[in-house]
């Protein structure tokens, strides 16, 4: 019996491990990205990484954990320790496939909130958890049902004296997918977002549908194009105290009431996600157009517009480089901010040297603009790093 287990392929599995370290030295002009005077400073990065996967043939599971320990020197109180542990996994029957994605990610609100929202907000650190569990049911052998649910809940670390605000986003989907061909699938879905502060002073709604398409031109040139329509309904709570008595010199001679206001909105607008990305031998461009509507740290939604481009080159078995640019316009949905629509560019070439296997150079020049609809000076910032890699061999086990 145990032998007619063992040689059971379906029971087959393998386990693997791949951890490496980055140590990291960077001149910062601009830490906080604030048009304010504000002094210059050096930071070193020490970042113990490892990645992990696991297969058989029924579950799939990949994922990392990687801490980065934060110093500084040229300001006080920038010092900081982050995180990002990412899972993903799924699981297979002849007919379903059931996942899981769980993030949980401590950093700063100026690098992964700003990559994805283009919004600047005050430097502080943001715990943010996310989990998503889905659902795929094959319906024939070219259509399937798609469904998932996504929880995100976000805090922020001393956020006194700061417009940020604790907040928890809720998403609902289920769509149709069918495959027209080996290279092309189209689809269809609609979704429900709940965002909502905490305290609770805003909370919106959103209904949208979104229509796919997906092909591979060839084995190189792959393109894909998302268009969808969402309407927001949002309800913004404030509290004010209103004198019932006469007002002299600023004082009240009367009973002072807390009044509750409560105020209401709706939004539409369409969503866009456009992509087109070409490799050949020693290389790859892509290309990236994107309309979408994300939460925020000051407790509102904000509208995105955003067109990345992307170049990867391999000039010999050594030597490569990158080259990342963006442009984003983002503007506040709800009525709850007014006034700090903004416009954000940044970009930022890297080379690689691979010293040996399992060592690796690195260096680059990160700038970044940002301006504001409502002000005539914005802020800009200037980064220069290097970074110096160690991969140790990635370690297996099948059992």
């Amino acid at each position: 019996m145990l032998q007619s287990l063992a040689a059971n392929p379906s029971r087959a599995a393998e386990w693997s491990m791949e951890p490496s370290v980055d140590l990291r030295t960077e001149h910062n002009d601009n830490v906080h990205f604030t048009s304010a005077p504000h002094p210059s400073v050096w930071g070193i990065r020490f970042s113990p990484d490892v990645k992990f996967s696991g297969t058989t043939e029924t579950l799939n599971v990949t994922g990392g954990l990687r801490v980065n320990f934060n110093r500084y020197f040229g300001e006080q109180g920038l010092d900081t320790t982050d995180y990002i542990f990412s899972l993903r996994s799924s699981y297979k029957t002849e007919r379903d496939v059931l996942g899981l994605n769980v993030d949980a990610v401590r950093d700063s609100t100026l690098v992964s909130e700003l990559l994805e929202t283009g919004v600047v907000q005050a430097r502080r650190q943001r715990n943010r958890l996310a989990a998503t569990p889905s659902w795929k049911r094959s319906l024939t052998e070219a259509t399937a049902i798609v469904a998932s649910y996504t929880y995100n809940d976000v805090h922020y670390a001393d956020p006194v004296g700061t417009s940020l605000i604790d907040y928890r986003e809720q998403t609902a989907t289920v769509g149709l997918q069918s495959n027209l061909s080996e290279r092309e699938v189209v689809s269809a879905t609609v979704y429900y977002n709940r965002f909502e502060t905490d305290p609770s002073s805003f909370r919106a709604k959103s209904y949208g549908i979104q229509a796919g398409y997906d092909r591979a031109f060839s084995e190189t040139l792959h393109g894909f194009l998302a268009v969808g329509a969402r309407a927001t309904r949002s309800t913004a709570t404030s509290q004010a105290l209103v004198c019932d008595g006469p007002i002299l010199f600023g004082l009240c001679f009367g009973n002072l009431t807390t009044v509750t206001s409560v105020t209401s909105g709706t939004s539409t607008g369409y969503t866009l996600i456009a992509s087109l990305d070409k490799k050949w031998e020693t290389g790859q461009v892509s290309g990236r157009l994107s309309r979408e509507l994300y939460p925020s740290g000051v407790g509102a939604l904000v509208e995105a517009d955003r067109l990345g481009v992307g170049w990867i080159q391999r000039w010999s078995p050594t030597v490569s480089s990158t080259l990342d640019g963006a442009v984003y316009r983002s503007r506040y949905v709800g009525g709850i901010v007014t006034g700090s629509n903004s416009q954000y560019y940044t970009i930022e070439p890297r080379v690689s040297w691979k010293i040996t296997e399992w060592w690796t150079l690195s260096g680059g020049y990160s700038y970044s603009h940002v301006k504001y609809a409502s002000a005539p000076v914005g802020a800009t910032r200037n980064i220069v790093y290097v970074v110096l890699n160690y991969t140790w061999p990635k370690l297996s086990v099948s059992r």
